[in-house]
């Protein structure tokens, strides 16, 4: 049977039964050579399909070693190769699941027979190259071998190697938010497990939940503690005493749990290599580490600054000075435990909890008393943005989390928020799997386009993680973008599809990033540029604030007046693939330009 290998890039997905490509958009595979462009310190990416496949044979990818003209090259080493595991929506099967080809041995007859594809013809794969940071600059070629069954086909790849080197870090902050306990429930048998948070296979499958979004550039995002302020056991340290002499009684446990995290040393080995996570939620609320009973009292206050001093020099004497670390109140008053929202509040009075917490704060976590250990005071704003910015809240509060509209309601006050050193994130939407590829390869385009610090790319972003996620999600995958590797005996967590295609905008931000350091004229200039290739203007990005925002306190708002919010004039679906890809291009061109 004569086997046929086709490749394609990020924006385009293939059908497994037919081999066309799904998203339209006049797109389709590519017969080879797969060429490439990537600078150092980045991955390159593609995708192959491979078909049709005889019943029963298994179907693998190899990479080989690439070379210059010269004496310089990659080791096969640097490729990283997932069998693409599909989701069935509306009857269209969507590639979604990044399975690491080395812990199913391919795409094998059990493993198709898993996922389930009815008439599937074609198996596909998703393939990374990391170009290391050291790599020579230069054009390499060399190739991936396609095996099937005993049958070995040669695809030839072309990389080009830029001169530009991406930081360590993305310019953007890229939150992947989820809550305590949740990731527990991605193995079957640490759900049964009742002591499963303080079992060493929780700290093994958390470990790799952290791995897989640090390697994607982003970080996981974890709030330690649930509604009623109850944080689970190992997520706080344990305390002793009262008042004035409250502290923590031993660190041991929290250390061996989370130290990791901050001194690197859990990201060993991944691509990114041993970079501390860029940031933290502490378990620090309204119930910890004073008891909200005593909320607002002498003994409050005193238990609050104790244990948060005592947390202060312990992470100085640890030298933990590459991470952020965020005290969020998180509670909300729908759910009966606090009568006030602490987070997304509506009525304006609420807020005064933040102003009590100021008082505390100041001498204890504020970043004169902190340094060089950085605490940051991070409030979600959702409704209340626009008044807070302009309070006496920005006196203090380091990160606002807000919705992307209502930030460009108040775009102005961005300059004036950031020469005081304030940080402002988005809570936005990345698309689920039904939506095309370049729902999730807008958004950080968006982000550094309006200027703002960071994003999540949903407000939970594990929020179908188990074992049963890999067949579909309620929600068609908008809250999940990582999966448990549980369903195949593996304590790793695989990327999304989605996940990819947002590193490969994340890489492309960090290039536009580094020639608006390097331009005359700055960012403003290299912003121009993108508009123009994309055919657009400054003011596209923007929406008109709604009257009743300045009519109405946030309290009195009601769904009548969201009706009547004009629509933003850019999106994902404005812009077709080669637009992007056109903006891709320019990033490359102008980082070279700019170095």
């Amino acid at each position: 049977m004569s086997m046929d290998v086709r490749w394609c890039d990020e924006f385009v997905r293939l059908d497994p039964v037919t081999g066309k490509a799904i998203d339209g958009d006049g797109q389709a595979s590519a017969s080879p050579p797969v060429t490439l462009s990537a600078p150092r310190n980045a991955f390159a990416s593609f995708q192959l399909l491979v078909g049709p496949i005889p019943e029963g044979d298994t179907v693998s990818v190899s990479g080989g070693v690439l070379r210059t003209s010269g004496k310089s090259k990659l080791s096969s080493t640097q490729y990283d190769v997932f069998v693409e595991w599909y989701q069935r929506y509306d009857g269209q099967w969507y590639p979604e699941v990044c399975v690491p080809q080395d812990i199913v041995e391919g795409s094998t007859a059990d493993f198709r027979e898993m996922n389930g594809v009815t008439g599937q013809k074609y198996v596909g794969f998703w393939v990374d190259l990391f170009v290391p940071a050291d790599a020579t600059p230069a054009g390499y070629t060399g190739d991936v071998t396609v095996t099937v069954g005993g049958e070995k086909t040669k695809v030839p790849v072309e990389l080009q190697v830029t001169r530009g080197r991406l930081a360590d870090d993305c310019c953007l902050d890229v939150s992947m938010n989820n809550y305590a306990t949740v990731l527990s429930r991605g193995w079957q048998e640490l759900r049964d497990d009742p002591d499963r948070l303080t079992s060493e296979k929780n700290l093994r499958c958390e470990r790799g939940v952290f791995r897989t979004a640090h390697d994607h550039r982003m970080f996981l995002h974890y709030l330690p503690y649930g509604h009623s302020g109850y944080v689970p056991p190992t997520f706080a340290p344990p305390l002793e005493g009262e008042g004035p002499n409250k502290r923590v009684s031993d660190w041991s446990e929290w250390d061996r749990h989370w130290g990791p995290y901050f001194d690197g040393s859990a990201f060993k080995n991944t691509r990114r290599g041993p970079q501390p996570v860029k940031r933290f939620y502490l378990p620090l609320n309204l119930h910890w580490p004073a008891d909200f009973v005593k909320y607002y009292q002498p003994g409050y206050e005193a238990e609050w600054r104790s244990v948060g001093r005592d947390m202060a020099e312990h992470f100085k004497e640890k030298g933990w000075t590459e991470t952020h670390f965020d005290f969020f109140l998180n509670h909300k008053q729908r759910f009966r435990f606090f009568p006030w929202d602490t987070e997304e509040a509506r009525f304006l009075e609420d807020n005064d909890n933040h102003r009590y917490f100021r008082t505390l704060w100041e001498g204890t976590f504020d970043h004169e008393t902190t340094k060089p250990v950085v605490f940051d005071y991070t409030l979600g704003t959702t409704w209340t943005y626009g008044y807070d910015i302009k309070s006496d809240l920005s006196e203090f509060v380091d990160v606002y989390i807000d919705g992307t509209m209502s930030i460009v309601w108040d775009i102005d006050w961005l300059p004036k928020l950031h020469e005081d050193g304030r940080q402002v994130w988005a809570c936005t939407n990345s698309g689920s799997v039904p939506d095309s590829p370049r729902a999730p390869f807008f958004v950080p385009l968006q982000m550094w386009m309006l200027d703002v610090d960071g994003y999540m790319p949903r407000w939970s972003t594990t929020g179908g993680f188990g074992p049963e996620g890999i067949y579909g999600l309620a929600d068609k995958g908008a809250t999940t973008f990582l999966y448990s590797g549980d369903p195949f005996g593996s304590e790793e967590t695989f990327a999304s599809l989605r996940m990819k295609v947002q590193r490969q905008a994340l890489q492309m931000a960090d290039r536009l990033q580094v020639a608006s350091e390097n331009i005359k004229g700055g960012k403003s200039e290299i912003k121009k540029k993108v508009n123009r290739t994309l055919g657009i203007t400054r003011d596209s990005w923007l929406v008109k604030k709604p009257d009743y925002v300045d009519k109405k306190e946030p309290k009195d708002w009601v769904g009548a007046d969201f009706a009547t919010e004009e629509p933003p004039n850019v999106g994902w679906k404005k812009f077709g693939s080669d637009q992007f890809r056109a903006v891709l291009a320019l990033a490359e061109e102008l980082a070279e330009e700019h170095k």
